[in-house]
């Protein structure tokens, strides 16, 4: 009975997250290959578009879409390429083949499967063109391999002089698996007490305080630091999306969800009141083109953002700019334990993340927060009354 539970709720989750995207997959590809996609489609969640996080261990060992490919798939709301899975896995006949000399020469001309090939290449949207390119490389350039190295290489030589004195990441009976590396970087990428982890970012310091000046005079003292991003007009989603743990490179998720969130069927609504006329314009605003620089009117802009990042994360969301302002969950009920977002705009065209200390003020929350919040929602004011009333901004 609990083998049968176990399959039976594995077949449920397999259904519910591969089904959607199907695709060319369906009676084509093996049942196993669609359990490893359905199992690392579970990791898209925290993975994202970010290789390294994801590890690619799935792409690299059984020739399947790994979660950073799956993340792209889905982010552009399309099914997944057939090209994209290892011939091992499309091979489903067991026909006997043709024995050397029995072939009219048919079996190896490739004009229509090149022909074919052009035709579904030019057809496919930016992301599926990158995954069929990629696939094509592989064969056209068999020494070429994505493999690399380990982050680090630990000591495996000499034992430990003492007892109880064993070095931090000193491991002398066995080095770590690649699977190993790959789960510690997941792991600290979710921490949000540590937001500062992709390599494009840069902690300010006191002696370069361009960022900190921009900043009301009273809050300043509560900066910990300021965290830039890159400067690509995608720079709003980039704090966002770092700082609910997908790295900086997972801005693009952020742009989905948020547009996932602006149709959700229960807050509908709630976003006809709020943008009105507007609702159509908001909508287009978040769907991108591209993964490059964005037009000014893909930027994120508030406060028509704020309410969409504070609802879709259940956070709270504080902006330092001019004015400052509050973003609170219109729909639910003050959490004690709720994560406070805080960005920061500056050079009047660029947004920063701003790392506070414990306790700090809050500025005060928007007309429209106050006008069209649910009556749940109202305990949010209560739980940080005491915050909002030592602000002076």
């Amino acid at each position: 009975n609990i083998r049968a539970s176990f399959q039976k709720s594995f077949y449920e989750v397999e259904q519910a997250h591969v089904s959607p995207f199907y695709g060319y997959l369906r009676g084509s590809v093996s049942r196993a290959a669609l359990r490893r996609i359905a199992k690392e489609l579970l990791r898209v969640d925290y993975v994202g578009t970010n290789r390294q996080i994801c590890g690619c261990t799935l792409r690299t060992s059984y020739g399947l879409p790994c979660a950073c490919e799956l993340g792209r798939y889905t982010l552009g709301g399309i099914p997944i390429p057939i090209d994209v899975v290892h011939v091992h896995w499309r091979k489903l006949t067991m026909e006997v083949e043709l024995e050397v000399g029995e072939d009219d020469g048919s079996e190896v001309d490739m004009t229509s499967a090149m022909d074919e090939l052009w035709r579904r290449f030019r057809s496919l949207n930016v992301i599926g063109k990158r995954a069929l390119k990629s696939r094509v490389c592989e064969v056209a350039y068999p020494t070429m391999t994505p493999l690399c190295l380990p982050p680090e290489k630990l000591k495996t030589k000499g034992g430990v002089k003492k007892k109880g004195k064993k070095p931090a990441e000193y491991d002398v009976y066995r080095d770590h698996s690649y699977h190993e590396y790959v789960d510690k970087a997941s792991q600290s990428s979710q921490r949000q007490s540590q937001p500062s982890q992709t390599s494009k970012k840069i902690k300010l310091s006191k002696k370069q305080p361009q960022f900190i000046l921009q900043f009301p005079n009273h809050i300043r003292s509560y900066i910990e630091d300021v965290v830039n991003v890159e400067s690509d007009g995608n720079c709003g989603f980039r704090v966002i999306a770092s700082l609910h743990g997908y790295g900086e490179d997972g801005w693009p998720m952020v742009c989905r969800e948020l547009g996932l969130e602006i149709i959700d069927k229960d807050r509908s609504t709630l976003y006809d009141k709020l943008f009105s006329n507007r609702l159509s314009e908001v909508r287009e605003s978040l769907m991108i083109e591209s993964f490059g620089s964005q037009r000014p009117e893909k930027w994120l802009s508030l406060p028509d953002m704020g309410y969409l990042i504070a609802n879709r994360y259940n956070v709270v969301l504080v902006c330092l700019g001019n004015p400052c302002m509050t973003f609170f969950p219109m729909t639910s009920s003050h959490s004690p334990n709720v994560s406070i977002y805080c960005i920061g705009f500056v050079n009047h065209n660029h947004w920063v993340q701003v790392n506070m200390k414990e306790g700090f003020p809050l500025p005060p929350v928007t007309l429209d927060w106050k006008k069209f919040h649910s009556h749940t929602a109202t305990t949010w004011m209560l739980g940080f009354a005491g915050r909002m009333q030592h602000c002076q901004l």
